[in-house]
């Protein structure tokens, strides 16, 4: 009978630790390997971009936080250029946010936000992006980021370009 409570409790135990690990796989997996070296790609701001648009709010970690964009070789030339900024599909744009210039500076406590470009539908323009909000997230579609982002409808849904950036560093 005691045997039979050890081989019952230890089945019990081989159970519960596989559903544990369905259920943290998600949140502890890699990340997508559409922008998993985004380190490697083009680099556009330094640090304290502000809130140039007065949009922020306390999205992005607020008008006080420290970000950095990073274009992938997709859409770096566009978000680089004077505009038009009107990105091709495959472009991805990461931005790095931090709560102050200490973290930044030593490059920890990053928050992700991702922006895919998945289409050029004239139709529906704003449904042409899908967002993650983290580095290791699922980018989709999100009424949410497409609500904002609709404000920078004349610049293909991105805010951060290299010319809002130049202008507003002067």
């Amino acid at each position: 009978m005691t045997k039979l409570k050890i081989g019952i409790a230890a089945m019990s135990v081989f159970i519960a630790g596989c559903a544990a690990v369905s259920s943290v796989t998600a949140p502890f997996r890699d990340a997508d390997t559409r922008w998993a070296d985004y380190k490697s790609w083009t680099k556009v701001g330094d640090g304290d971009t502000g809130d140039p648009t007065n949009f922020l709010g306390n999205l992005h970690k607020g008008p006080n936080g420290f970000r950095s964009v990073f274009v992938n070789d997709v859409g770096a030339e566009v978000l680089q250029g004077d505009g038009p900024y009107v990105y091709p599909v495959g472009t991805v744009v990461v931005k790095e946010q931090f709560d102050n210039e200490a973290d930044y500076e030593a490059d920890r406590k990053a928050g992700h936000t991702v922006s895919l470009k998945v289409s050029d539908d004239a139709a529906n323009p704003s449904d042409n992006w899908i967002w993650a909000d983290s580095f290791k997230g699922t980018a989709k579609a999100s009424q949410f980021c497409s609500g904002c982002h609709t404000i920078a409808a004349g610049d293909d849904f991105v805010f951060t370009n290299q010319k809002l950036i130049d202008k507003h560093s002067q």
